[in-house]
């Protein structure tokens, strides 16, 4: 009976020792999933936006009226790319780890910038409207000067700015309203 019983016991330590790794490495999965769960705008977002303002900024400073229009530009920009980065394109950073399956309950604040954005849609485009007219502006003051530099970055930032109303809002509002779903 005695080696009944050992064999019991050592079957039974066996399993206790595989469901405990097993657990250990659930929980460490989980802590690396948590790791890239952040609510941070995507790398290349962040480097275009960087690009953009700095570039803005140099031509701000050119004499002229392109100059002048330039700083039109950098007034109605500047707070519109404030709320872009505070609720419209954080959430974008989670798309990697939801193509993977990856949900948890601290994407949560997801859906709050997501609802914050689909209540704001409206607001967003007419300030999308209003910085292409300042675009517009400066194309024009651009040419006059002969400044072919400027001209391209006014259809690059207006290129940018359809690919977010095309792309990157709906994006971060899908992935607000699925969250509610999956959360």
């Amino acid at each position: 009976m005695k080696p009944i019983l050992l064999a019991v016991l050592l079957i039974a330590s066996v399993s206790l020792q595989a469901q405990v790794q097993k657990d250990s490495a659930h929980k460490t999965h989980h802590q690396e999933n948590k790791k890239v769960m952040k609510f941070e705008i995507p790398g290349s977002l962040k480097a275009e936006h960087k690009k953009l303002h700095e570039t803005l900024l140099e031509y701000t400073r050119l004499p002229g009226k392109t100059g002048t229009a330039a700083k039109e530009v950098a007034k109605l920009l500047h707070p519109h790319f404030v709320k872009e980065e505070e609720y419209a394109l954080p959430q974008l950073g989670l798309l990697p780890a939801l193509a993977k399956g990856q949900v948890s309950a601290d994407m949560k604040e997801a859906v709050a910038m997501g609802d914050k954005l689909k209540q704001d849609f409206d607001q967003m485009l007419s300030e999308h409207r209003q910085i292409v007219g300042a675009l517009d502006n400066l194309q024009k003051a651009a040419r006059e000067e002969r400044r072919p530099e400027v001209v391209r970055f006014t259809e690059a930032l207006k290129l940018h700015a359809q690919t977010e109303e095309e792309v990157l809002y709906p994006a971060a509002i899908l992935i607000s309203e699925y969250l509610k779903l999956i959360l």
